[in-house]
Protein backbone atom coordinates (compact mmCIF):
# COMPACT_ATOMS: atom_id res chain seq x y z
CA UNK A 1 0.00 0.00 0.00
CA UNK A 2 1.34 3.43 -0.95
CA UNK A 3 0.36 7.04 -1.55
CA UNK A 4 1.20 8.96 -4.71
CA UNK A 5 1.93 12.68 -4.60
CA UNK A 6 2.68 15.45 -7.07
CA UNK A 7 4.57 18.26 -5.35
CA UNK A 8 5.04 21.62 -7.04
CA UNK A 9 6.04 25.07 -5.78
CA UNK A 10 7.35 28.47 -6.86
CA UNK A 11 5.32 28.67 -10.05
CA UNK A 12 5.32 32.49 -9.81
CA UNK A 13 2.32 32.92 -12.05
CA UNK A 14 1.61 36.36 -13.54
CA UNK A 15 4.97 38.04 -12.87
CA UNK A 16 5.28 41.72 -13.96
CA UNK A 17 8.07 40.88 -16.46
CA UNK A 18 8.42 44.57 -17.36
CA UNK A 19 12.06 44.12 -18.44
CA UNK A 20 10.84 42.05 -21.42
CA UNK A 21 8.99 45.00 -22.92
CA UNK A 22 6.32 43.96 -25.45
CA UNK A 23 7.21 40.30 -24.84
CA UNK A 24 6.21 40.48 -21.18
CA UNK A 25 2.82 38.91 -21.97
CA UNK A 26 4.47 35.95 -23.67
CA UNK A 27 6.89 35.68 -20.76
CA UNK A 28 3.94 35.45 -18.38
CA UNK A 29 2.51 32.68 -20.55
CA UNK A 30 5.80 30.79 -20.05
CA UNK A 31 5.11 30.58 -16.32
CA UNK A 32 1.52 29.46 -16.91
CA UNK A 33 2.60 26.85 -19.48
CA UNK A 34 5.08 25.26 -17.08
CA UNK A 35 2.53 25.22 -14.26
CA UNK A 36 -0.03 23.60 -16.53
CA UNK A 37 2.46 20.91 -17.50
CA UNK A 38 2.31 19.83 -13.85
CA UNK A 39 -1.49 20.03 -13.97
CA UNK A 40 -1.65 17.89 -17.13
CA UNK A 41 0.69 15.34 -15.57
CA UNK A 42 -1.64 15.14 -12.56
CA UNK A 43 -4.68 14.69 -14.82
CA UNK A 44 -2.97 11.83 -16.70
CA UNK A 45 -1.54 10.04 -13.66
CA UNK A 46 -4.17 10.86 -11.01
CA UNK A 47 -2.07 10.96 -7.83
CA UNK A 48 -3.77 10.78 -4.47
CA UNK A 49 -2.59 14.30 -3.66
CA UNK A 50 -1.34 17.43 -5.40
CA UNK A 51 0.62 19.64 -3.01
CA UNK A 52 1.22 23.33 -3.78
CA UNK A 53 4.22 24.53 -1.79
CA UNK A 54 3.70 28.29 -2.00
CA UNK A 55 4.45 31.14 -4.38
CA UNK A 56 1.93 29.79 -6.85
CA UNK A 57 1.46 33.46 -7.78
CA UNK A 58 4.22 36.04 -8.07
CA UNK A 59 2.17 38.74 -6.31
CA UNK A 60 -0.82 38.97 -4.01
CA UNK A 61 -2.81 40.65 -6.80
CA UNK A 62 -2.57 38.50 -9.94
CA UNK A 63 -4.82 39.38 -12.86
CA UNK A 64 -8.38 38.08 -13.04
CA UNK A 65 -7.66 36.10 -16.21
CA UNK A 66 -4.88 34.06 -14.60
CA UNK A 67 -6.94 33.57 -11.44
CA UNK A 68 -9.80 32.14 -13.49
CA UNK A 69 -7.45 29.91 -15.52
CA UNK A 70 -5.92 28.43 -12.35
CA UNK A 71 -9.42 27.84 -10.95
CA UNK A 72 -10.29 25.84 -14.07
CA UNK A 73 -7.06 23.84 -13.78
CA UNK A 74 -7.50 22.98 -10.11
CA UNK A 75 -11.18 22.12 -10.55
CA UNK A 76 -10.28 19.71 -13.37
CA UNK A 77 -7.78 17.93 -11.12
CA UNK A 78 -10.15 17.90 -8.14
CA UNK A 79 -12.98 16.44 -10.25
CA UNK A 80 -10.76 13.43 -10.99
CA UNK A 81 -10.75 12.58 -7.29
CA UNK A 82 -7.37 14.12 -6.49
CA UNK A 83 -7.04 16.00 -3.20
CA UNK A 84 -5.25 19.35 -3.54
CA UNK A 85 -3.57 21.06 -0.58
CA UNK A 86 -1.76 24.40 -0.59
CA UNK A 87 0.26 26.78 1.56
CA UNK A 88 1.15 30.34 0.63
CA UNK A 89 4.70 31.61 0.18
CA UNK A 90 6.37 34.96 0.67
CA UNK A 91 5.14 36.25 -2.73
CA UNK A 92 1.48 35.28 -2.35
CA UNK A 93 1.11 36.09 1.37
CA UNK A 94 -0.01 39.65 2.26
CA UNK A 95 2.52 41.51 4.41
CA UNK A 96 -0.14 43.74 6.02
CA UNK A 97 -3.75 43.17 7.08
CA UNK A 98 -4.77 46.09 4.87
CA UNK A 99 -3.62 44.12 1.80
CA UNK A 100 -6.40 41.57 2.28
CA UNK A 101 -6.04 37.81 1.96
CA UNK A 102 -3.80 35.59 -0.12
CA UNK A 103 -4.97 35.00 -3.71
CA UNK A 104 -4.99 31.30 -2.76
CA UNK A 105 -7.88 31.92 -0.36
CA UNK A 106 -10.46 31.91 -3.15
CA UNK A 107 -9.40 28.37 -4.11
CA UNK A 108 -9.75 27.25 -0.50
CA UNK A 109 -13.23 28.78 -0.41
CA UNK A 110 -14.16 27.02 -3.66
CA UNK A 111 -13.87 23.59 -2.06
CA UNK A 112 -11.40 22.38 -4.69
CA UNK A 113 -8.34 23.06 -2.52
CA UNK A 114 -7.51 22.61 1.16
CA UNK A 115 -5.71 25.91 1.84
CA UNK A 116 -3.77 26.30 5.10
CA UNK A 117 -4.62 29.97 5.42
CA UNK A 118 -3.49 30.77 8.97
CA UNK A 119 0.31 31.18 9.02
CA UNK A 120 0.37 31.19 12.82
CA UNK A 121 -1.28 27.77 13.20
CA UNK A 122 -0.08 24.32 12.18
CA UNK A 123 -3.23 22.51 11.10
CA UNK A 124 -3.71 18.95 9.82
CA UNK A 125 -6.01 17.44 7.23
CA UNK A 126 -6.74 13.72 7.58
CA UNK A 127 -7.45 11.26 4.75
CA UNK A 128 -7.84 7.53 4.24
CA UNK A 129 -6.03 6.07 1.20
CA UNK A 130 -6.16 2.31 0.61
CA UNK A 131 -6.49 1.70 4.32
CA UNK A 132 -3.64 4.07 5.21
CA UNK A 133 -4.33 6.95 7.56
CA UNK A 134 -2.71 9.93 5.85
CA UNK A 135 -2.14 13.20 7.71
CA UNK A 136 -0.98 16.32 5.89
CA UNK A 137 0.03 19.27 8.01
CA UNK A 138 0.46 22.70 6.47
CA UNK A 139 2.19 25.90 7.55
CA UNK A 140 1.92 28.95 5.29
CA UNK A 141 4.56 31.67 5.29
CA UNK A 142 4.22 34.13 8.18
CA UNK A 143 5.52 37.60 7.16
CA UNK A 144 5.74 38.66 10.82
CA UNK A 145 8.12 35.87 11.84
CA UNK A 146 11.68 37.01 12.49
CA UNK A 147 14.88 35.29 11.39
CA UNK A 148 15.64 34.25 14.96
CA UNK A 149 12.62 31.91 15.07
CA UNK A 150 12.38 28.29 13.95
CA UNK A 151 8.88 28.15 12.40
CA UNK A 152 8.20 24.61 13.64
CA UNK A 153 9.15 25.51 17.21
CA UNK A 154 6.55 28.29 17.34
CA UNK A 155 3.68 25.87 16.57
CA UNK A 156 2.66 22.45 17.83
CA UNK A 157 3.73 20.29 14.87
CA UNK A 158 2.73 16.70 15.63
CA UNK A 159 1.33 13.78 13.61
CA UNK A 160 -0.50 10.55 14.36
CA UNK A 161 -1.07 8.91 10.97
CA UNK A 162 0.37 5.97 9.10
CA UNK A 163 1.75 8.37 6.46
CA UNK A 164 2.56 11.88 7.66
CA UNK A 165 3.44 14.81 5.39
CA UNK A 166 4.51 18.35 6.21
CA UNK A 167 3.93 21.09 3.60
CA UNK A 168 5.49 24.54 4.05
CA UNK A 169 7.38 27.42 2.42
CA UNK A 170 10.38 28.08 4.64
CA UNK A 171 14.12 27.58 4.20
CA UNK A 172 15.27 24.33 5.79
CA UNK A 173 18.67 23.88 7.42
CA UNK A 174 21.27 22.34 5.13
CA UNK A 175 19.76 23.34 1.76
CA UNK A 176 21.30 25.67 -0.79
CA UNK A 177 19.54 28.95 -1.52
CA UNK A 178 19.10 32.55 -0.52
CA UNK A 179 17.93 32.58 3.11
CA UNK A 180 19.37 35.77 4.61
CA UNK A 181 17.00 37.25 7.21
CA UNK A 182 14.61 34.31 6.74
CA UNK A 183 13.32 32.07 9.54
CA UNK A 184 14.93 28.64 9.08
CA UNK A 185 13.50 25.24 10.00
CA UNK A 186 16.11 23.26 11.89
CA UNK A 187 16.40 19.57 10.99
CA UNK A 188 16.04 18.70 14.67
CA UNK A 189 12.56 20.27 14.79
CA UNK A 190 11.09 18.06 12.03
CA UNK A 191 8.74 15.49 13.67
CA UNK A 192 10.41 12.08 13.62
CA UNK A 193 7.29 10.28 12.40
CA UNK A 194 6.97 12.59 9.38
CA UNK A 195 7.89 10.64 6.23
CA UNK A 196 7.89 13.62 3.85
CA UNK A 197 8.55 17.35 4.12
CA UNK A 198 7.52 19.17 0.95
CA UNK A 199 9.01 22.66 0.79
CA UNK A 200 8.86 25.72 -1.43
CA UNK A 201 11.04 28.86 -1.54
CA UNK A 202 14.35 27.70 -3.03
CA UNK A 203 14.11 27.37 -6.82
CA UNK A 204 16.52 24.47 -7.32
CA UNK A 205 15.38 20.84 -7.03
CA UNK A 206 16.98 19.43 -3.86
CA UNK A 207 16.39 16.48 -1.55
CA UNK A 208 17.82 15.31 1.74
CA UNK A 209 17.34 12.02 3.58
CA UNK A 210 17.09 12.01 7.37
CA UNK A 211 16.71 8.85 9.43
CA UNK A 212 12.95 8.54 8.85
CA UNK A 213 12.18 11.60 6.72
CA UNK A 214 12.74 12.75 3.15
CA UNK A 215 12.83 16.52 2.57
CA UNK A 216 12.07 17.67 -0.97
CA UNK A 217 12.31 21.05 -2.65
CA UNK A 218 10.65 20.50 -6.05
CA UNK A 219 12.17 23.76 -7.29
CA UNK A 220 10.44 26.27 -9.52
CA UNK A 221 8.64 25.24 -12.68
CA UNK A 222 10.09 28.14 -14.73
CA UNK A 223 13.34 30.10 -14.51
CA UNK A 224 13.18 33.48 -12.81
CA UNK A 225 16.70 34.82 -13.42
CA UNK A 226 20.14 34.07 -14.86
CA UNK A 227 21.13 32.65 -11.46
CA UNK A 228 18.97 29.66 -12.43
CA UNK A 229 20.25 29.16 -15.98
CA UNK A 230 21.97 25.84 -15.17
CA UNK A 231 19.09 24.45 -13.08
CA UNK A 232 16.59 21.96 -14.47
CA UNK A 233 13.04 23.09 -13.79
CA UNK A 234 10.07 20.91 -12.94
CA UNK A 235 8.08 19.29 -10.15
CA UNK A 236 8.36 16.19 -7.97
CA UNK A 237 6.51 12.88 -8.32
CA UNK A 238 6.64 10.87 -5.08
CA UNK A 239 5.41 7.55 -3.72
CA UNK A 240 5.17 7.00 0.03
CA UNK A 241 4.48 4.06 2.30
CA UNK A 242 4.53 3.65 6.08
CA UNK A 243 8.27 3.15 5.84
CA UNK A 244 8.85 6.42 4.00
CA UNK A 245 9.45 7.60 0.43
CA UNK A 246 9.83 4.53 -1.78
CA UNK A 247 10.19 6.41 -5.05
CA UNK A 248 10.90 10.01 -6.07
CA UNK A 249 11.33 11.56 -9.49
CA UNK A 250 11.92 15.07 -10.78
CA UNK A 251 9.69 15.68 -13.81
CA UNK A 252 11.10 18.40 -16.06
CA UNK A 253 9.07 21.22 -17.54
CA UNK A 254 9.78 23.03 -20.81
CA UNK A 255 11.19 26.09 -19.08
CA UNK A 256 12.66 28.73 -21.37
CA UNK A 257 16.44 28.60 -21.77
CA UNK A 258 18.59 31.21 -20.06
CA UNK A 259 22.22 31.52 -21.15
CA UNK A 260 25.12 33.86 -20.34
CA UNK A 261 27.70 34.59 -23.04
CA UNK A 262 30.94 36.23 -21.84
CA UNK A 263 32.69 38.49 -24.35
CA UNK A 264 36.05 40.19 -23.79
CA UNK A 265 36.72 43.42 -25.63
CA UNK A 266 39.52 43.13 -28.23
CA UNK A 267 42.62 45.17 -27.51
CA UNK A 268 43.16 48.14 -29.77
CA UNK A 269 40.21 47.32 -32.03
CA UNK A 270 36.74 48.70 -32.62
CA UNK A 271 34.52 46.42 -30.49
CA UNK A 272 31.34 46.34 -32.60
CA UNK A 273 32.34 43.65 -35.16
CA UNK A 274 33.40 41.19 -32.45
CA UNK A 275 30.28 41.86 -30.39
CA UNK A 276 28.04 41.27 -33.39
CA UNK A 277 29.94 38.05 -34.12
CA UNK A 278 29.27 36.92 -30.53
CA UNK A 279 25.58 37.68 -31.00
CA UNK A 280 25.49 35.61 -34.21
CA UNK A 281 27.26 32.71 -32.48
CA UNK A 282 24.82 32.74 -29.52
CA UNK A 283 21.72 33.00 -31.72
CA UNK A 284 18.72 31.29 -30.12
CA UNK A 285 15.31 32.64 -31.22
CA UNK A 286 13.53 31.06 -28.24
CA UNK A 287 16.21 31.77 -25.63
CA UNK A 288 16.86 34.53 -23.12
CA UNK A 289 20.53 35.48 -23.46
CA UNK A 290 22.77 37.74 -21.41
CA UNK A 291 25.75 39.20 -23.27
CA UNK A 292 28.17 39.89 -20.42
CA UNK A 293 30.89 42.31 -21.50
CA UNK A 294 34.25 41.97 -19.75
CA UNK A 295 37.74 43.37 -19.80
CA UNK A 296 39.24 46.81 -20.17
CA UNK A 297 38.15 49.32 -22.78
CA UNK A 298 39.86 52.56 -23.72
CA UNK A 299 38.10 55.87 -24.14
CA UNK A 300 38.66 55.60 -27.90
CA UNK A 301 37.02 52.14 -28.02
CA UNK A 302 34.16 53.36 -25.87
CA UNK A 303 33.48 56.06 -28.44
CA UNK A 304 32.95 53.28 -30.99
CA UNK A 305 30.69 51.15 -28.76
CA UNK A 306 26.94 51.55 -29.40
CA UNK A 307 24.62 49.52 -27.20
CA UNK A 308 21.49 50.51 -29.12
CA UNK A 309 23.05 49.26 -32.36
CA UNK A 310 23.73 45.85 -30.76
CA UNK A 311 20.15 45.54 -29.55
CA UNK A 312 18.85 46.44 -33.00
CA UNK A 313 21.22 43.93 -34.60
CA UNK A 314 19.98 41.21 -32.21
CA UNK A 315 16.30 41.61 -33.11
CA UNK A 316 14.84 38.27 -34.21
CA UNK A 317 17.89 36.34 -33.03
CA UNK A 318 16.63 35.84 -29.43
CA UNK A 319 13.45 35.87 -27.44
CA UNK A 320 15.22 38.52 -25.36
CA UNK A 321 18.77 39.85 -25.16
CA UNK A 322 20.21 41.53 -22.09
CA UNK A 323 23.52 43.39 -22.38
CA UNK A 324 25.38 43.41 -19.06
CA UNK A 325 28.13 46.05 -18.83
CA UNK A 326 28.76 45.80 -15.09
CA UNK A 327 32.11 44.03 -15.50
CA UNK A 328 33.52 46.44 -18.07
CA UNK A 329 36.48 48.49 -16.89
CA UNK A 330 36.99 51.77 -18.68
CA UNK A 331 40.67 52.61 -18.81
CA UNK A 332 41.01 56.31 -17.98
CA UNK A 333 43.87 58.41 -19.43
CA UNK A 334 46.89 59.26 -17.29
CA UNK A 335 45.81 61.23 -14.29
CA UNK A 336 46.89 64.86 -14.12
CA UNK A 337 49.27 65.91 -11.41
CA UNK A 338 47.54 67.71 -8.59
CA UNK A 339 47.97 71.48 -8.50
CA UNK A 340 49.91 72.90 -5.54
CA UNK A 341 47.87 74.18 -2.66
CA UNK A 342 47.64 77.96 -2.98
CA UNK A 343 45.51 81.03 -2.17
CA UNK A 344 43.87 83.76 -4.27
CA UNK A 345 46.51 86.33 -3.30
CA UNK A 346 49.35 83.92 -4.02
CA UNK A 347 47.92 83.16 -7.44
CA UNK A 348 47.50 86.88 -8.12
CA UNK A 349 51.13 87.55 -7.28
CA UNK A 350 52.29 84.55 -9.37
CA UNK A 351 50.41 85.85 -12.39
CA UNK A 352 51.70 89.42 -12.12
CA UNK A 353 55.28 88.54 -11.19
CA UNK A 354 55.65 86.42 -14.28
CA UNK A 355 54.83 89.49 -16.38
CA UNK A 356 56.75 91.97 -14.25
CA UNK A 357 59.95 89.96 -14.52
CA UNK A 358 59.98 90.31 -18.29
CA UNK A 359 58.90 93.99 -18.38
CA UNK A 360 61.02 97.11 -18.10
CA UNK A 361 60.73 100.86 -17.71
CA UNK A 362 57.25 102.37 -17.64
CA UNK A 363 55.53 99.05 -18.37
CA UNK A 364 57.11 97.52 -15.29
CA UNK A 365 55.95 100.40 -13.11
CA UNK A 366 52.39 100.10 -14.40
CA UNK A 367 52.31 96.35 -13.67
CA UNK A 368 53.69 96.83 -10.17
CA UNK A 369 51.03 99.48 -9.45
CA UNK A 370 48.33 97.23 -10.83
CA UNK A 371 49.52 94.42 -8.56
CA UNK A 372 49.44 96.69 -5.55
CA UNK A 373 45.88 97.89 -6.29
CA UNK A 374 44.61 94.37 -6.95
CA UNK A 375 46.12 93.04 -3.72
CA UNK A 376 44.45 95.88 -1.82
CA UNK A 377 41.07 95.15 -3.41
CA UNK A 378 41.31 91.41 -2.72
CA UNK A 379 42.45 92.05 0.83
CA UNK A 380 39.46 94.31 1.45
CA UNK A 381 37.18 91.54 0.11
CA UNK A 382 38.62 89.03 2.57
CA UNK A 383 40.96 87.13 0.28
CA UNK A 384 44.04 85.57 1.83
Amino acid sequence: MSVQILLTADNHLDPPAFSFGPKRFERRRDHLRCFEEAIEFAKRNRPDFVLLGGDVFDTIRPGNQIRARVMEDLKAVHDLGVEILAVSGDHDTPKLAEEGSSPLAVYGNSGYVHFFSNPSVFSIRKFLVEGLKVEIGGLSRNPLMTAQNDPLKTVAAAFDGDVNILLTHYPVEGFVGYARDDPVIQLSSVPQNCQLVGVGHFHAYQTKELQHTTIVYPGSTERASFQEESEEKGFAWLELSKEGVVNKEHIKTTARDFKTVDVFFPEGKTPMPQLKEAIDHAKNPSGIVRLRLKGGITAEQLAGYRRSELLLYAEGKFFHLLIDENELEIESPESLAALPRTTPLEELRRHFLASISSASGEDKEILEEALRLCQAKLGDAGAW
